[in-house]
């Protein structure tokens, strides 16, 4: 990942922090509108779903510069997806759902740049969790 994707991510995340809240309530709601089928995926509390899932964006945000020491906590975190009954196309799904919310809330400031920025690390982190997924699965 070069500097400048880095920042790009760094910065329009800086710009979403504030609102993270509403934003990931809009996630979810997008991602059942696009995507109701995975509405199943999701049996227990949102709100502690939407606190583990702002965390694991936090984490790979604050990780884009030395990715290797969250590697094991994702690859963990894919197998115990992997458990709940997340499929490998279901990724594509997500980042659907997730650029999708991310264009509404940050309007003009989500240039083609910072979509193509996040959907490289979008596309690192779910690499990291398939391969957690796939070791499960074996």
């Amino acid at each position: 990942m070069t500097p400048d994707t880095a920042a790009l991510v760094r910065q329009s995340w800086a710009e979403l922090l504030p609102k993270r809240k509403q934003v990931c309530t809009r996630f979810y709601a997008c991602l059942f509108e696009r995507h109701p089928e995975l509405r199943r995926l999701f049996k227990g509390d949102m709100e502690r779903q939407a606190n583990l899932f702002l965390t694991m964006i936090n984490t790979a945000v604050s990780a884009l510069d030395n990715p290797e020491p969250v590697v094991p906590l994702l690859r963990t975190v894919g197998a115990r997806h992997a458990d709940y009954g997340v499929e490998d196309a279901d990724y594509d799904k997500f980042a659907d759902a997730l650029m999708q919310t991310f264009a509404e809330a940050l309007g003009d400031t989500f240039t083609p740049e910072v979509s193509a920025a996040w959907q490289q690390v979008y596309a690192q982190l779910a690499e990291t969790m398939q391969a957690g997924a796939t070791e499960r699965r074996h």
